[in-house]
């Protein structure tokens, strides 16, 4: 199974996230897993956005203009979320995955896992998930499932344009 891990760092000690670190992963065996590729993005000037991002995150061995352009749009809707960790720890990150239900060799739902590690679990322990869901399997994510994806102590449709937002952006990875 493949799947995105993504961590969000509060390097500068202000509460927000400026560092989006997105490992591409394959799970080996239930307990191990390799990294296959990674990209980075950096909010240098603290206002929420993107200023210098690198990896190629559609897989095809080239950095170019649409590498940058999804990295860029989806860590700035990870920054969004609040799920940080303060200064270099690793321990909350998002786990993302696509899913063909239909066995049509297309994706018809995208799982967005808030994990956070402990001692006991290898995966660590999901805190909370939202899932897109692409119904009539036209290709397009058309309904979502979500709770409080951004943190605010409110469900509502900014949590919902987040977890689509999200979901979209990682199916252009073409990472399932």
């Amino acid at each position: 199974m493949r799947y995105l891990k993504v961590i969000a760092q509060d390097r500068c000690g202000n509460g927000k996230a400026d560092s989006v670190l997105l490992e591409f992963r394959e799970e080996v065996n239930a307990r191990e897993d390799k990294l296959i590729n990674s990209a980075l993005a950096l909010d240098i000037n603290a206002d929420g956005k993107v200023d210098f991002k690198f990896g190629d995150v559609t897989g095809d061995g080239m950095e170019n203009a649409l590498d940058q352009r999804l990295l860029q749009a989806f860590a700035n809707t990870v920054i969004k979320l609040n799920w940080l960790n303060r200064g270099t720890t690793r321990k909350q990150y998002l786990k993302i995955l696509a899913e063909d239900l239909q066995g049509d060799g297309t994706p018809n739902i995208v799982r967005v896992h808030l994990r956070r590690e402990d001692s006991f679990e290898s995966d660590g322990i999901m805190i909370s998930w939202s899932a897109a869901f692409d119904r009539d399997n036209d290709g397009k994510l058309d309904f979502s499932f979500h709770g409080d994806a951004n943190g605010d102590g409110r469900i509502d449709q900014i949590d919902d344009r987040l977890v689509q937002r999200l979901a979209g952006l990682y199916l252009k990875f073409n990472w399932s």
